[in-house]
């Protein structure tokens, strides 16, 4: 008995650290492979629910913000890793203009999941979920093939100002603080 359980916890532990690996593959993989959208390009319009059941223009909703679109799961090791950021340039500069749209790709029937994960991690942006992972029409819209996928966005002329390896970790907040300088001067 005690050789069967051994057995399915290194079997689930090797699952575990492959998924893992593979998490990080795409997490590092080339910018161009995250998304089909980049910096300086229009970004693609859309309107979606959220799970509080609100509808979002995107970007129109968002005129006079810098706001980051921020696809993610929360199967994702590199996405989790990121949430502390994301969240502490939130409370940082919300205030000041900007805002955060998540898009998640987790499976279907994760609603309740979801909830709880934002909940527990502070997490207070609107979510846009459909359970249909990769397929799901913004998802597929922006040709999100890699996650964490953050684009970051001029809310009143729809560009896309930065996205991928140039909207996380310290980079997101100083492409955030130099959008918000630039619209403060205008």
């Amino acid at each position: 008995m005690n050789m069967r359980i051994t057995n399915n916890f290194n079997q689930y532990a090797l699952f575990l650290v492959a998924a893992i690996l593979v998490c990080f593959v795409i997490a590092r993989a080339d910018d161009n492979l995250r998304s089909e959208v980049s910096a300086g390009q229009k970004a693609p319009a859309f309107q979606a629910q959220t799970l509080d059941g609100k509808t979002v223009n995107f970007p129109g909703d968002y005129k006079g913000k810098v706001v980051l679109l921020d696809f993610w799961a929360t199967w994702c090791v590199p996405c989790r890793l990121e949430l502390p950021n994301v969240v502490a340039n939130y409370k940082k500069y919300h205030d000041k203009g900007f805002e955060v749209l998540s898009v998640s790709l987790d499976e279907m029937q994760q609603e309740p999941a979801i909830l709880k994960f934002v909940h527990d991690h502070d997490v207070t942006w609107p979510q846009i979920y459909d359970g249909r992972e990769w397929r799901g029409p913004v998802t597929m819209q922006y040709g999100v093939k890699g996650i964490p996928c953050p684009i970051l966005v001029d809310g009143d002329t729809g560009v896309i100002i930065a996205q991928g390896e140039d909207a996380v970790g310290h980079k997101l907040s100083e492409q955030v603080k130099n959008a918000l300088a630039a619209k403060a001067s205008k």
